[in-house]
């Protein structure tokens, strides 16, 4: 089977910005849809299109009773909205990570999170933020910005998430784009220079995670809004 992952700028933002207001790991749940087609001479091929993320709490990327609270809140407002404000056949697509420590992009203790996701909705997905990528990519846009760029070419970005998947085998294993079987697209080129236009903007401090939320019942966990208009 091959596997197809679209994460779309909203969700990959969010996710970021999560990143960015904590030092400590963070974790969150991505919505949206997932279709099954046909992959000649490969049997069925999934596409998981994320299109929003959840930030749920920080300092954790295991199992909790505020995760666990969360994916119940989280999965009755999908249930609320289908059909309305939200894109027919929105679900719990996946688990998303970004680990304390710089140069961690694996996986690691949330494979138990990423279980009890997959568990309850099949075909889900993990990803993993790179922020070695997202550091390096952070550094050369404020080089940019502090340069005359008249005449120059934008130097393409690479991904800043890497992607696992679920062998029935192996478990949770990161996606390799030599394989042939699982493909990550995902925003690239001027995603630094916007998460930094975001920082100075103060939208990461804005940003509302429900472990936040729990705190604070008035603290919109859903984030409406976070990437429109004025911070």
């Amino acid at each position: 089977m091959t596997k197809n992952c679209s994460v779309e700028p909203a969700a990959l933002y969010k996710i970021l910005l999560h990143s960015l207001k904590h030092t400590a790991g963070v974790n969150g749940v991505l919505l949206g849809t997932v279709s099954v087609g046909t992959a000649t001479g490969a049997g069925p091929a999934t596409a998981v299109r994320v299109v929003d993320a959840v930030p749920v709490g920080h300092g954790f990327v295991t199992l909790t009773p505020v995760l666990e609270m969360a994916l119940s809140q989280i999965e009755g407002y999908v249930h609320e909205q289908a059909g309305s404000t939200c894109p027919l056949g929105l679900r719990i697509v996946g688990y998303y990570q970004c680990n304390e420590r710089l140069g961690d992009s694996e996986l690691g203790g949330g494979r138990r999170v990423a279980d009890r996701i997959e568990a309850a909705f099949p075909d889900s997905v993990a990803v993993v933020l790179d922020s070695t990528v997202m550091d390096t990519a952070l550094q050369a846009a404020v080089a940019q910005q502090q340069q005359d760029q008249a005449g120059k070419q934008q130097v393409e970005e690479e991904p800043v998430l890497a992607l696992f998947v679920k062998d029935g085998m192996r478990g949770w294993v990161r996606a390799s784009a030599s394989d042939g079987k699982t493909r990550l697209h995902c925003p690239t080129q001027g995603v630094a220079a916007q998460l930094a236009q975001y920082a100075a903007e103060g939208r990461h401090r804005a940003l509302v995670d429900f472990e936040q939320h729990l705190d604070d019942i008035n603290a919109n966990w859903l984030n409406t809004g976070l990437l429109e208009g004025p911070a």
